[in-house]
């Protein structure tokens, strides 16, 4: 075969910035089909640009007094060699060391996180969506904050943004629109800043309630900016889908460079639309990136009645209620994971839960090999029952370093030894073929060297990220435990990391995290939910991607 060069290193996609060119020689045919996996991992970001990545914890029901549910984020910084630490750590709150705005009653401050370099200076900044912030006199109208790295020293309140759908073009706030109730970060437009998607779920469009709408805010050497700012809902030219009333389009969010062209797309999850003549059964509407940014051409809608989807369209089912990202079969192209947590597997209404996996191709995502997960699959640990809402959470890393994402599924109201409600996860292997059942155990508080132990309504696995904390080859899993029970504070919240290895997942040297521990800031309390929330710093660049010509040779 003749030698190829590589002139193109992917641009990371939640991080949006491109360091360099590789060079590859004598490609082997496997290699041409499939293989596009570095021999070693890529350089982590983080918010202090250290090189590993740093954790952001969400407590949107923190109180601070009188205040209640005003909401904060703890942030957790990475060292080695031993990973996350808590010294250093830091609570960020409105109305604290420089943050705008001022803390008010069940702002849920946090309640959405997602983490990108907007300014293009090698350190990730933090995006907190505070869903239920009023604007004005206007209630729950939601706004956008964003805090910017200010370098070794990490995340500073120094330029911080707020963003509300005053500063954003087509739609202006209103009651209830909830605007930061998703957040997704992509270098869109590929000029090396990543770019915020932002959802404003519950806006009214054309009269029509609840129906919901997407923001795009791109990235530029001073950070996000309102310049190019764009819209999308459905029933809008090019937009798959009808303009109807509590769908919820852009409930979740998603960004992935789904057709292997350098430019980030993005995953709208619609989990209350219709699926073809099923009402409420959930869809994902995909839009593709380019030297323009985002636009609706060419987009796509999925669900559970598109042909050759795996699974059965279900009013209820909540197909998109939540979505991830990664290259689950090291082709080169990233996968979209879309949890369809009320799904029914052994008997009808059980919301037992599953997980439809599309994979990406030149063109995009598309049905072919779509594979749906739920614990009546071969292979998988325990069994589908009632109410346990298998695909609640997602997150996919690397936790074995074989050059295959791997994928997460948090089933938090899984019961676990008669114990109910505990939670547990279940994670899938990447292979050349995408995602397998290859390790079948669940990890839960009951597991050997997973830090405490399962009690009734913990919920281990509400929420979920993979991020590589500490210098070895291995993403670790953080695991938000909301519901935990700290000393006497009833639901104070924890953090469980589980670290990767050679293996996969260990128990060992895993840690927990709360507030009240160490050196950690601010003060356990009743029905905090540490931990509902969780965004971890990603690479700065993943995978190394390869011409469509070679990978079709």
């Amino acid at each position: 075969m003749d030698t190829y060069h590589v002139l193109t290193v992917r641009l990371a996609l939640r991080i949006g910035l491109v360091i360099g060119f590789v060079s590859l020689t004598v490609l082997t045919p496997a290699l041409a089909s499939h293989d596009f996996r570095p021999e070693v991992p890529a350089r982590s970001l983080g918010f202090d640009g250290n090189g590993l990545d740093d954790l952001a914890v969400g407590v949107p029901f923190q109180d601070f007094d009188p205040v209640d549910s005003a909401g904060a984020v703890q942030v957790l910084y990475s060292t080695a060699p031993s990973g996350l630490s808590d010294v250093g750590n830091e609570l960020w709150y409105q109305d604290v060391g420089g943050v705008l705005g001022d803390s008010e009653p069940n702002d849920q401050f946090g309640r959405a996180l997602a983490a990108g370099d907007f300014n293009g200076d090698g350190r990730a900044d933090l995006a907190i969506g505070v869903p239920f912030q009023d604007v004005g006199a206007l209630d729950s109208a939601g706004t956008v904050h964003v805090l910017y790295s200010d370098g070794a020293g990490g995340l500073s309140a120094t330029g911080d943004q707020v963003w509300d759908q005053t500063d954003l073009t087509g739609s202006d706030s209103e009651a209830g629109d909830r605007l930061g109730s998703a957040l997704a970060a992509g270098d869109f437009n590929g000029d090396r800043y990543a770019d915020l998607l932002i959802s404003a779920p519950f806006e009214a469009w054309a009269g029509v309630a609840a129906t919901g709408v997407v923001h795009v805010l791109y990235g530029s050497p001073a950070g996000l900016t309102n310049a190019g700012t764009a819209f999308w809902h459905q029933g809008m030219a090019s937009v798959p889908g009808d303009n109807e009333a509590g769908d919820w389009f852009g409930y979740a969010l998603a960004a992935g460079d789904f057709n292997g062209d350098g430019y980030a797309d993005a995953a709208i999850g619609t989990p209350w639309d219709d699926a073809g003549a099923v009402g409420t059964a959930g869809s994902v509407v995909v839009m593709y990136g380019g030297s323009g940014g985002l636009s609706a051409t060419g987009s796509t809608q999925w669900h559970q009645a598109t042909a050759g989807i795996d699974g059965r369209a279900e009013a209820g089912d909540l197909f998109g209620n939540v979505l991830a990202t990664g290259d689950f079969d090291g082709d080169g192209f990233d996968d979209l994971a879309v949890g369809v947590p009320s799904e029914d597997v052994a008997v009808v209404n059980d919301n037992a839960g599953a997980v439809n996996v599309l994979y990406g191709s030149a063109a995009g995502i598309t049905a072919a090999g779509d594979q749906v997960w739920h614990q009546d699959s071969p292979n998988v640990s325990g069994d589908p029952g009632a109410g346990d809402y298998f695909g609640t959470a997602l997150a996919s890393g690397d936790f074995n370093a074989d050059g295959f994402d791997d994928l997460a599924v948090g089933i938090p109201y899984e019961d676990v030894s008669g114990v109910n409600n505990v939670g547990a996860v279940q994670v899938f292997d990447g292979t050349t073929t995408g995602l397998a059942a290859l390790h079948t155990e669940l990890w839960h508080q009951g597991r050997s060297g997973v830090e405490e132990t399962n009690e009734s309504d913990d919920n281990f696995g509400l929420a979920l990220a993979a991020g590589r904390f500490n210098p070895d080859a291995y993403a670790d899993l953080a695991v938000g435990v909301p519901y935990e029970d700290i000393g006497t504070a009833s639901n104070g919240g924890a953090v469980v990391v589980v670290n990767g290895s050679a293996s996969g997942l260990t128990g060992t040297g895993s840690r927990l995290w709360h507030q009240g521990i160490g050196e950690m800031a601010g003060a356990v309390e009743t029905n905090d939910r540490f931990g509902f929330t969780l965004v971890a710093t990603g690479p700065i660049e993943r995978r190394v991607y390869l011409p469509t010509v070679l990978r079709e040779s």
